[in-house]
C-alpha cells in the first residue's frame, strides 16, 4: 500500500496485492482512486479488461501518439492491449492499420476489427512488408509484444518523423541510435495504461462500445474459476485473446 504495509495475508505471511487491489480474490478493498464508474446498461462482468491491457492500447491511441485522419500505424502483437489498439485506429480514420503477429486467428480477428493489412512475422521480412504496403513506413506503431527485436523493427518500419510507442515490458534492447532513430528524426516513446485517466476514459470506451464502434466484447472468453488453467493455456497457444475467470457461488 502507499504507506508499505500489507494487506493482504496467507498462512502469517504478508502478500502483495496486483496494482494495489487484488486478483483471483472474491472481494478486494480498493481505494477510492481506483474507484471508476461505469454505465449500468453494461454488464459489468464484461468491462474488468478495460481497466489495465484494453485501456492500454486504445489510450496509446488515442490519447498517446494521437494519430490524424489519414495516418498509418502498426501494430504489433494481436492481443489484447493489440487489438484495442487497432479499433482505436479505425475510430480514428487511419488509412492503413497493420497488425503483426504469428498466430494467423488473431490476424484474422485484426481483419474483422480494423486492420486493413496483417503480417505473419514468422514468414516475411515485417520492416521490407511494412514499407512496400505503405511505399515507405508508417507514421506511427505500437509494440505490444515485450519481443525486443519487435521494439527495434517497430522504429525501422516507420517513415521519417514517424514515432513508435512501447507499451510492453520490453528488457534490453539494442538501437543503432543513428541509423534507427536520429538520421531520420524518429521517436520512441513509452505509453503506461495508454497515458489515460480511468475516471474518463474508460466511460468513453464503453459509450464507444454501446454506439458499436469499439467492439471489445469480441476479444473476451468466460471461464470458471476451476478452468483457470484452461484459460492460461488457451490463452498462450492463441485461441483466447482475453480471458475473464468468474467467481460463481
Amino acid at each position: 500500500m502507499n504507506d508499505e504495509t500489507k494487506r493482504l495475508r496467507q498462512d502469517g505471511e504478508e502478500l502483495s496485492s496486483f496494482f494495489g487491489q487484488s486478483s483471483f480474490g472474491t472481494y478486494a478493498v480498493a481505494n477510492q482512486r481506483n474507484v471508476v464508474k461505469v454505465d449500468k446498461e453494461v454488464d459489468l462482468e464484461l468491462l474488468g479488461p478495460l481497466g489495465c491491457g484494453i485501456q492500454t492500447g486504445a489510450g496509446t491511441v488515442l490519447n498517446k501518439l494521437k494519430p490524424k485522419f489519414g495516418e498509418s500505424i502498426a501494430v504489433y502483437g494481436c492481443g489484447a492491449v493489440g487489438l484495442s489498439a487497432v479499433m482505436a485506429a479505425k475510430i480514428i480514420g487511419c488509412s492503413k492499420i497493420i497488425a503483426i503477429d504469428v498466430h494467423n486467428s488473431r490476424l484474422e480477428m485484426a481483419k474483422e476489427l480494423g486492420a486493413t493489412h496483417t503480417i505473419n512475422g514468422k514468414e516475411v521480412d515485417t520492416v521490407e512488408e511494412i514499407k512496400n504496403i505503405t511505399s515507405g513506413g508508417t507514421n506511427y506503431a505500437v509494440e505490444t509484444t515485450s519481443v525486443p527485436a519487435l521494439a527495434v523493427q517497430s522504429v525501422q518500419s516507420l517513415k521519417p518523423l514517424g514515432t513508435s510507442a512501447v507499451v510492453g515490458v520490453t528488457q534490453e534492447t539494442e538501437f543503432n541510435v543513428f541509423e534507427d532513430i536520429m538520421a531520420e528524426g524518429k521517436g520512441l516513446v513509452g505509453a503506461i495504461e495508454g497515458d489515460s485517466v480511468p475516471q474518463v476514459f474508460i466511460p468513453q470506451l464503453v459509450e464507444y462500445y454501446k454506439e458499436g464502434k469499439f467492439p471489445f466484447d469480441r476479444l473476451v472468453k468466460f471461464y470458471e474459476m476451476d478452468e483457470i488453467n484452461q484459460a492460461f493455456e488457451e490463452s498462450k497457444e492463441g485461441k483466447t485473446v482475453k480471458p475473464i475467470v468468474k467467481f460463481n457461488g
